[in-house]
């Protein structure tokens, strides 16, 4: 049969589908097509069962369409719905549409001036100013073949634009915590916690997901599934369509959305139509993953190192396991070599990294770094973690790194620890622990701590034993040091507390029996005793009360509390001066300490103590989300009598009063926080310790910090502490719709030295950004370093230069990449 035009809708879905209709045809033989009264065709609906496998069922009259756009599922009914100002076709074959041509199924959208389908095929052939919507995938060309249901098919020198959600880089990896149980340290009796850090922890400082685009335009597009496009001779940028300062062209582009990645072929990198980069084969991500390939190189000039290059390999070995190559080569040192492996399971996780040079051209020498975290369950209760970290000398970190916190880690800790929990309340391990001390700074050397090797822990909590609860701290310690006196400590220390608690106030008395005993080797030098005994009672009361009370700011409805608290103490006096300090030392005052029964932390000082603390906080709660707004903190101690116990050099604590400590933090203005802390010695009137700071974030990529911290030297025992008088300002702020300040200035007022200067400015420009910073460091051994840091960052692709985003991170509070704060209005705009 020919093509014949058609009046009526009903005779042409009986023609196309030959299937019952809804409705019958009133007027066959009539030759005139049919059309609405302004002159166009009605509403052409054909209605058939999708689905996936390709499989063909009877028609599904009747059935109500379902609105674009919409993901198409098996066994699901999926009308396709024609408009245009002329229908033609033959019967179970073909329908033509011309004219203004609007074909819509569920998931897809297809406008032309002339539009062939295939029902039987669910394919269609779009001529004239093409354009197809389907799956977040926007194509505009002059000829299109496809199959709808499969989306394979082709389009002649069409034009994209491509829509996808990709993880938010706000909504970032960072560095968390994963614990290994341990009762001591090198540093401290109390329990602690060993930390390795976890490169695979999430922090949520943004949205999860943005909207991320790609453009382009191509000879010939080759559609192989819904994901999953082929391109000839075609263009790849992120900026939006007129406005494409860079771009990526490649004789022939992959853009598979199914694995996240991108391919191209003898391809050219372009920004401002220069040719920045040529690659012959070139694998990029589609989704800010990474993928096994050669990394962005990092670039830098410092008056130390040189011209300063590195060009990362990344090796994606698995899902959970990564490696990453470093080659890093500097003009005044020469070529270094790094790796870092990462790995993450079920049972066990980790990482290290290594460092090796061969030859350092300024040190004439050999210089090696590396670090092991790992941390394992080892089933039935047993876990086990190591943290060791090792470099070759103790200028290292000062010579080789651009970070001020690094540049000061003088004690590399090398530690191993096995966990074992018989019972749910009890939790034990055996560590080993050791130091690297690194000496740099020959006028003010570094004490070297005492080695655990080992130390045997013990920490158990059982509540409702004889109606009370019952805590043990026990702990095996074997002492090594190269110089000073050697020796054993064992500690037990039982604890039975009867709280009570309420909803408006706790009571809890406490009892305990702290029992040490030394054995040290020696000691004919010293004159002292091999073996010490040392039997405790402690007696304390811990008692609190919550009062609040409806509130109101500013029309904001609050609720404040009012919350004293009492703390006492008792505990006798015991001689302990012939006891050497092997991992004890002062706590700093402040409110936390105010409430622990000793003052020191480790156990070779247990402070005699007659005292009451009392404290009173404020809180400001918002009235409806109950959300903390500001908290308030003023407390001070009561020594009944004079405090005896002390290190050796320093002074007994006086009956009386102690220093008054004071705290206030919270949202003092809108979109300004606070957090202030002062430490006043009212008897000398003078200053011991005050800290303040303060950060305004209107929004995220708008930030303005200060902070002041002051510590008098008479708060260390140490013979050589100096006085701490520093202050900090940083910030982040917009100069010009695009164009954004960044900075530091890090300064001590007592040594009148600059510890570290940072300035800088980032250009957004949609879908790249610049940045240019400058970095002194003058709180390091030696001459100070400066640093230049150049980046060129093209959005959701790459960058290019030496990388200061995580230096700005790390040095101003707040700071937010400005490309990663587009709104996704902004984003999928158009101009």
């Amino acid at each position: 049969m020919t093509g014949f035009p058609l009046r009526p809708i009903a005779a042409l879905l009986g023609c196309l589908l030959a299937a019952p209709v809804a409705f019958a045809a009133p007027n066959a033989s009539a030759a005139k097509p049919a059309t609405t009264p302004e002159g166009r065709a009605p509403e052409l609906k054909l209605e058939r069962r999708f689905n996936v496998m390709g499989a063909k069922s009877r028609i599904a009259p009747g059935v109500v369409g379902v609105p674009y756009p919409m993901e198409a599922r098996s066994g699901e009914v999926y009308p396709v719905f024609i408009i245009a100002n002329r229908l033609e076709g033959r019967t179970q074959e073909v329908a033509v549409a011309t004219g203004d041509v609007e074909l819509r199924r569920a998931g897809a959208l297809v406008f032309g001036e002339k539009v062939t389908y295939w029902p039987l095929d669910d394919e269609i052939e779009a001529q004239g100013n093409v354009q197809l919507l389907q799956a977040g995938q926007e194509f505009t060309t002059p000829h299109l073949r496809l199959r709808l249901s499969e989306h394979v098919g082709f389009a002649e020198d069409p034009d994209f634009f491509i829509v996808r959600e990709v993880p938010s880089k706000l909504y970032r990896p960072q560095r968390a915590s994963v614990n290994v149980v341990s009762t001591g340290t090198a540093t401290s009796g109390a329990p602690m916690m060993l930390n390795v850090p976890n490169s695979y922890g999430l922090a949520t400082v943004g949205p999860e997901w943005r909207p991320s685009i790609a453009a382009g335009t191509a000879d010939r597009a080759e559609f192989e599934g819904e994901n999953l496009i082929s391109m000839s001779n075609a263009t790849y940028s992120t900026c939006k369509p007129g406005a494409t300062d860079w771009y990526l062209h490649a004789a022939e582009l992959r853009l598979d959305y199914d694995q996240d990645v991108g391919d191209a072929r003898n391809a050219v990198l372009r920004f401002m139509d220069v040719p920045i980069f040529y690659a012959p084969a070139a694998t990029f991500s589609l989704n800010h993953q990474p993928r096994s390939g050669f990394l962005h190189p990092f670039f830098a000039t410092s008056s130390r190192d040189g011209v300063d290059l590195t060009v990362p390999y990344y090796w994606s070995i698995a899902p959970n396991y990564d490696a990453t190559l470093y080659p890093r080569y500097m003009s005044k040192r020469g070529l270094q070599l790094g790796l870092e492996a990462r790995y993450l399971d079920d049972n066990f996780r980790g990482e290290s990294r290594v460092e090796y040079m061969p030859h350092d051209q300024l040190a004439e020498r050999e210089r090696y770094a590396y670090r092991v975290l790992h941390q394992q369950n080892l089933g039935m209760g047993f876990s086990a973690g190591i943290n060791y970290n090792r470099v070759s000398d103790d200028f290292y970190w000062q010579d080789l790194s651009s970070r001020l916190l690094q540049t000061s880690q003088v004690q590399l800790p090398q530690q191993f620890v096995v966990g074992y929990t018989p019972i749910p309340w009890l939790q034990t391990n055996v560590q080993v622990q050791r130091f690297q001390t690194l000496q740099t700074d020959p006028s003010n050397p570094v004490a070297v701590p005492y080695f655990l090797e080992p130390q045997v822990n013990a920490v158990g909590f059982k509540p409702d034993v004889l109606g009370m609860d019952f805590t043990l701290i026990g702990q095996y310690s074997k002492f090594t040091h190269p110089t000073q006196v050697q020796g054993e400590r064992l500690v037990v220390y039982p604890q039975f507390s009867l709280p009570f608690v309420h909803p408006a106030f706790n009571f809890i008395p406490k009892v305990g029996l702290h029992a040490t005993q030394y054995a040290l080797t020696d000691q004919t030098v010293t004159g002292q005793p091999d073996t010490i005994s040392r039997v405790m009672p402690v007696v304390t009361v811990d008692s609190s009360v919550i009062f609040e009370r409806e509130a109101s700011l500013f029309d904001i409805p609050l609720i404040q509390t009012l919350e004293p608290r009492l703390y006492y103490v008792n505990i006798p006096y015991r001689n302990q001066n012939d006891i050497p300090v092997f991992d004890t030392a002062q706590s700093d005052f402040n409110f936390a300490q105010m409430f622990t029964e000793n003052r020191y932390s480790g156990f070779d000082r247990i402070n005699d103590a007659n005292q009451l603390t009392a404290a009173v906080t404020t809180r400001l709660l918002h009235g409806e989300t109950g959300v903390e707004r500001l908290r308030a903190t003023l407390g001070q101690r009561y020594y009944f009598r004079q405090s005896k116990v002390t290190l050796p050099g320093q002074a007994t604590q006086p009956e009386g009063y102690s220093n008054l400590v004071s705290a206030v933090s919270g949202l003092v203005l809108p979109k300004t926080y606070a957090d202030f802390g002062w430490e006043y010695n009212y008897r000398d009137s003078i200053n011991e310790r005050f800290s303040s700071g303060m950060r305004y974030q209107p929004e995220l990529g708008k930030v303005l910090s200060a902070g002041y911290r002051y510590i008098n030297s008479n708060l260390s025992t140490s013979s050589t502490a100096t006085t701490v008088n520093q202050f900090d300002i940083a910030g982040q702020w917009p100069i010009t719709p695009n164009l954004s300040a960044v900075g530091r200035y890090n300064y001590s007022l007592e040594d009148k030295q600059l510890l570290e200067a940072i300035a800088g400015f980032e250009y957004n420009a949609g879908c790249w950004a610049l940045r240019a910073v400058v970095q002194r460091l003058d709180a390091i051994a030696g001459s100070p370093n400066t640093s230049f840091f150049l980046q060129l960052e093209l959005t959701d692709f790459g960058s290019v230069g030496s990388n200061p985003i995580a230096l700005l991170r790390r040095s101003i509070p707040g700071y937010g990449k400005t490309n990663e704060l587009t709104t996704s209005s902004s984003l999928l705009s158009t101009p």
